[in-house]
């Protein structure tokens, strides 16, 4: 074990992709040891295909913070793989992200998105992803890659990137 001793004046001069992550750090060190799935969700909480990622985003793509969390459901990080095929988001870091001003609106557009996912498949119980009282939001790992995939199909769609080198 290494320990590093950082003053006030080094962290906030530290990057802010560094500063997030001595506060993610730190957060972990005073958080309950609990990241398992929530019981009620991880029954229904859904993998989705890409075609089905592609059909949500048709349905909620007129309501732009909901897009926003949508495509943070799919956000590539370290750390965020929670077991059993299945992903743990932040709820606060999906709300910085996304850029709305506090947890409630994320919640919000979750709601939106479960309920598109369950209209589709004509299953109210389905989810897309399921937040813990502690801020985890659950996402399926097929589900997180489906909304990855369907991202780089629109940026090489749209001529922002070339796709890359099978």
């Amino acid at each position: 074990m290494l320990g590093i001793t950082l003053s006030p004046e080094d962290i906030r001069s530290a990057p802010p992709d560094v500063r997030h992550w001595i506060e993610q750090q730190a957060a972990a060190l005073f958080a309950p040891q609990t990241s398992e799935t929530p019981q009620s969700a991880s029954h229904a909480l859904t993998a989705c295909t890409l075609e089905e990622a592609h059909a949500i985003l048709e349905q909620i793509q007129n309501l732009l913070p909901v897009v926003s969390v949508f495509f943070e459901l799919g956000r590539e990080s370290a750390g965020m793989v929670a077991g059993q095929g299945v992903r743990s988001l932040n709820l606060t870091d999906i709300q910085r992200h996304s850029r709305l001003r506090s947890p409630d609106p994320v919640v919000q557009c979750v709601d939106a998105i479960n309920q598109t996912l369950s209209g589709l498949r004509d299953d109210p119980p389905a989810m897309i992803c399921a937040i813990d009282p502690q801020g985890h939001c659950f996402v399926a790992d097929a589900t997180a890659h489906s909304i990855l995939a369907l991202w780089h199909e629109i940026v090489v769609a749209r001529g922002l990137q070339t796709p890359p080198a099978v």
